[in-house]
């Protein structure tokens, strides 16, 4: 395997370690700060609880839930913690503590920054930073709303430097006060709040919703859980447009200062927590609702390709659907799906709603809907959203009905675009009232995913051999199945973890070889103390790194510090070629099938997370014969010529073939195309192109051949 020395940053933008769209990096380390003074620190006052999360919901059955207390505020440099000047910079710390909060959640109801200035959150011990935040994230509502920090306590670092163009304006407007769990570094299953019946999105199999599962994003509207999902329009142009239920906003202000969790799941069946730092903060408004129960708005960013967003359809037809499903977050829980197989009816849910605006969902033949999963699309047998959750009387212990407000009859009710459906769905006026969902990288080719040698059917298990085992100090999973990929993060499930260093780190590399890891040639540091255990935990690699053929990503479970990871495993399997674990004992490599059970395989719980592969447009492509098609140089400096025998290359041959030459990145883009007639070769100037691998496709009379081409610096 072939490791390019350009490593380079994926075209649609990664996200930072934690949650929301952010530039990374870590606070500016003042001298100043180390001192043992709280003049900095503002202590909230308590609250009573409330005593259990069913009593959160809404009394009229609606399906929303709230997960914190807001403390309303108005914290800003001019009036509370503490003003330093360091390092070409002044920089404003405040500290602030609520007494047993599982999480804090700031909400700026001022923020618009300058260049090159940046805010931090962070815990005391910096176990855990958010940020940092930039002119990046300014909004035209000058709001901005910061995902939940774990734990009791949090420090705000604004960062100015002393030649801005403007002087920054911050103002925090509330301060949420988390007492259900929102995020929690150290008790994933705290998180886990939803009934026993519902079941987990990667569970189910039959549904044939994998696409539009990646749609569907767990909402905090202010101090609310909610579910909302991405939606198609017939532009197919990718506004991120997000359907959801009114009555969790209440407003359309709330919109702005409302984050979108995505892929927040367990993964395969395994039943362990998902990760939940995929995520975008704010959105305008665009139309809702009240009598109708719907909010749709537009998130104040794309969603990055490495959020793999889709963007599903919808029939906004008075057709009764039949055989439906509904994707949801019920309690804030990781991703679920039910299942009705009956015909809905229509139905006058309450008398805060207009009349027969409801599909009734009579009762769920699996799973269940909660608190939590008010906004979620109800999509019909044609997997096309129908209508969204407003409430019912069903639950794990009540196989009773549900209420779905209407897509159809937010269609154009009421005649105002701010107040329907219509304008936003159909811009181009088409008359359409069916239309499919769409993956908005699919035609670049530059489709994110995640992959894994883990599949649905396995178990989850800890194998003895890789636990208190001090000669054990690596275990890597081996990736076989591309011809060259660009890895941009991984997703591995962690069992436990022991850190006993003064700065654990959890350590990563990448490895090539042909018959097990050979040549590390990338290494990644996570700090350990961020990691949370017994769940899923996504790393971001920053940049991308492009690699060519097999290769390997391990995991240091044992260093020489002390420090040990538990990784979970498959169960076995009967078949050693079957197996995809390599195990490092005593600084040698062996395959698992080899090293105490032979003849069995495992697979590691591993997602890398995959911007660019082998995959690119047109997949029907026919490998080239090296008496069609040439390329030389190979890798190339300043030129390229492409050979192509069309001769040899089509049934019918016609003299002086013209034949086109394309040549894409790694993202299926096209970085060069032309025609050549009346030769057998064409000479092609790569001083334009990045150095990098690139896929030739040559084109003839509707033939296709192709070959890789490396590029130089």
């Amino acid at each position: 395997m072939k490791i390019l020395l350009s490593i380079f940053l994926v075209f649609a933008g990664l996200v930072s370690l934690k949650a929301q769209l952010s530039d990374g990096g870590f606070p500016i380390d003042v001298p100043l700060l180390k001192s043992t003074t709280n003049d900095d620190l503002i202590q909230l006052p308590r609250f009573e609880m409330p005593k259990t999360v069913s009593s959160l919901s809404d009394a009229n059955l609606l399906k929303s839930i709230t997960f914190a207390h807001s403390f309303e505020v108005n914290y800003s440099p001019e009036n509370s913690g503490v003003l330093y000047k360091y390092a070409g910079h002044y920089i404003w710390r405040l500290h602030i503590k609520s007494e047993d909060a599982k999480s804090l959640m700031l909400i700026f109801s001022k923020f618009h920054l300058p260049e090159n200035a940046r805010l931090f959150v962070y815990n005391p011990d910096k176990t855990a930073v958010l940020g940092a935040f930039t002119s990046k994230n300014n909004k035209p509502y000058n709001k901005l709303a910061v995902y939940p920090l774990p734990g009791e306590e949090l420090i705000l670092q604004y960062e100015e430097p002393f030649d801005v163009d403007f002087k920054g304006q911050l103002e925090i407007g509330k301060v949420n006060h988390d007492f259900i769990g929102v995020v929690s570094l150290k008790n994933s299953s705290a998180r886990r709040l939803s009934g026993e019946c519902n079941v987990d999105i990667n569970c189910e199999t039959e549904s044939g919703l994998e696409l539009q599962q990646r749609g569907v994003c767990r909402i905090l509207a202010d101090n609310e859980y909610g579910t909302a999902t991405l939606v198609n329009n017939t532009a197919r142009d990718g506004r991120p447009m997000i359907l959801s239920a009114f009555h969790i906003y209440d407003n359309n202000e709330t919109a702005q200062v409302t984050l979108y969790d995505f892929n927040y799941e367990s993964p395969f069946c395994t039943g362990i927590d998902g990760y939940d730092n995929q995520s975008i903060s704010g959105a305008t408004a665009l139309a809702s609702s009240d009598r109708l129960d719907f909010m749709l708005v537009q998130l104040s960013a794309n969603v990055p390709a490495a959020f793999r967003p889709y963007f599903v359809g919808w029939d906004a037809t008075n057709a009764f659907p039949s055989n439906t499903y509904i994707i949801h977050h019920p309690n804030g829980d990781t991703k679920k799906i039910s299942h009705d197989e009956g015909v809905c009816d229509s139905m006058s849910f309450s008398s805060n709603f207009l009349s027969n605006a409801h599909w009734k969902v009579l009762n769920w033949e699996s799973g269940t809907t909660e608190a939590g999963s008010s906004g979620a699309c109800l999509f019909n047998n044609d997997k096309r959203a129908v209508g969204t959750l407003s409430g019912g009387y069903a639950s794990c212990t009540n196989l009773s009905y549900d209420a779905f407000a209407r897509i159809d009859k937010m269609w154009d009710t009421y005649p105002e675009v701010e107040h329907q459906l219509k304008y936003w769905f159909d811009p181009l006026n088409s008359g359409k009232r069916v239309i499919d969902g769409f993956d908005p990288y699919e035609q670049s080719g530059g489709v994110c995913n995640v992959f894994s040698n883990f599949t649905i059917h396995d178990s989850l298990k800890i194998h003895n051999q890789f636990v208190d085992n001090e000669y054990v100090t690596e275990s890597a999973e081996c990736f076989s199945q591309f011809e060259y990929a660009s890895i941009s993060g991984l997703a591995i499930g962690l069992s436990d973890f022991s850190a006993n260093s003064v700065n654990p780190e959890l350590i990563v590399r990448i490895y090539s070889g042909e018959n097990g890891p050979d040549t590390a040639v990338k290494q990644y540091r996570f700090p350990m103390n961020s990691l949370t255990k017994g769940a899923m935990n996504f790393l971001n690699f920053g940049e991308a790194l492009m690699v060519e053929g097999v290769f390997y990503i391990s995991v240091v479970i044992n260093d020489s510090e002390g420090n040990s990871v538990e990784l979970f495993q498959s169960g076995l399997r009967s078949y050693a070629n079957s197996n995809s674990v390599f195990v490092k004992e005593n600084g040698l490599w062996q395959a698992f099938s080899e090293y105490h059970i032979e003849e069995k395989g495992i697979a590691l719980l591993m997602q890398p997370l995959i911007c660019a592969n082998s995959l690119v447009p047109d997949t029907g492509v026919i490998d080239y014969d090296n008496d069609v098609l040439k390329i030389y140089p190979n890798p190339a400096q300043s030129y390229v010529v492409v050979e192509f025998d069309a001769d040899k290359a089509v049934d019918t041959p016609v003299n002086n073939c013209a034949f086109e030459v394309r040549i894409y990145d790694m993202t299926g883009k096209i970085a060069f195309q032309n025609t050549f007639a009346n030769r057998k070769y064409a000479e092609i100037n790569t001083q334009l192109l990045n150095p990098g691998i690139y896929v030739v496709q040559v084109l003839c009379q509707n033939e296709k051949f192709r070959s890789k081409l490396i590029v130089g610096s």
